[in-house]
């Protein structure tokens, strides 16, 4: 009986370990993908970015649409002066959508027009296990313009 359950212990450990190691990979990964989408948006690769969205985003906004509201907000940002992963977090579960394979990650933004500025992405894995952008969410406070 000793045995069995110190062979019960041992298997339920090794579970926790591989889906932690799976985890890692996972918000790893994501982190990769929403590197690269940034980077496509900073260098004006526009179509690459709508490209690296997710299909529930597409179906929301044409490339003319998505292009004209980016391009306002960056506008209204200013320009990046540099941007710092805070937090990283996997989920397999999210009130709103199906189960699946979830990364956000938050971010201590500085553009030249705001302060105080922080930004989150959502990225899902798709069915063809490619991470995709499904949400992009952002606070901050507008700089005081100068007279």
């Amino acid at each position: 009986m000793k045995h069995l359950l110190i062979l019960f212990i041992g298997i339920l450990t090794y579970n926790s370990s591989c889906a932690q190691k799976y985890t890692d990979t996972y918000i790893k990964d994501a982190n990769t993908a929403a590197t690269q989408w940034w980077a496509q948006i900073n260098s004006k690769q526009y179509e690459k970015a709508y490209n690296n969205l997710s299909d529930i985003l597409k179906s929301r906004a044409t490339f003319e649409n998505w292009l004209a509201q980016i391009t306002m907000l960056l506008n209204e940002f200013g320009d990046i002066k540099n941007r710092i992963v805070t937090n990283s977090y996997f989920s397999s579960e999210l009130e709103g959508f199906e189960d699946g394979f979830y990364v956000t990650i938050e971010y201590d933004v500085k553009y030249s027009k705001t302060r105080n500025h922080t930004e989150s992405l959502l990225l899902k894995q798709s069915d063809k296990f490619k991470w995709e952008v499904l949400d992009f969410n952002y606070t901050f406070q507008a700089l005081e313009k100068k007279n």
